[in-house]
């Protein structure tokens, strides 16, 4: 089967946020409700960020317009919503995720904190929710 994933590639948990309607103020891009590289609705993988800003700008990845292969990028949070925690099984993703953590170590940590080795472990998932939950309700003000 040419669109099942290889066998060795173990499906891991990440934090997953979706693009919202960018608010054009009225004029020529008023009915334009995209954001940048992404279309509002867009399903981004949220690897990691710059913790000294306190996470305002997230790395994440994602289709954008027009591309048939995901690309990473940087984009402020409070741009993202519904913040989830999901398995990744789509291996451009998780090649895509494993070179950001070798050659990126500052911005794509994903949180672990050092008791994590095991990124497909549900305790994993369950911290990642926890994660996700504190970013929807510190920007978009829904309780925890």
């Amino acid at each position: 089967m040419s669109g099942s994933p290889p066998d060795d590639v173990t499906p891991q948990w990440c934090v997953i946020a979706t693009v919202l309607p960018y608010p054009y103020r009225a004029g020529e891009k008023q009915h334009f409700r995209s954001h940048g590289i992404f279309p509002a609705g867009a399903k981004l993988y949220v690897i990691g960020g710059f913790a000294g800003m306190g996470y305002e700008t997230v790395t994440v990845i994602g289709y954008g317009h027009h591309r048939r292969r995901p690309v990473t990028a940087h984009i402020q949070a409070h741009h993202l919503g519904g913040w989830r925690a999901g398995l990744v099984y789509r291996p451009a993703i998780l090649r895509l995720i494993a070179k950001a953590e070798a050659t990126d170590l500052g911005t794509s940590c994903r949180w672990r904190r050092g008791e994590f080795d095991d990124t497909s472990s549900p305790e994993y998932g369950e911290h990642l929710a926890g994660v996700a939950a504190y970013f929807q309700s510190e920007y978009h003000g829904e309780p925890r």
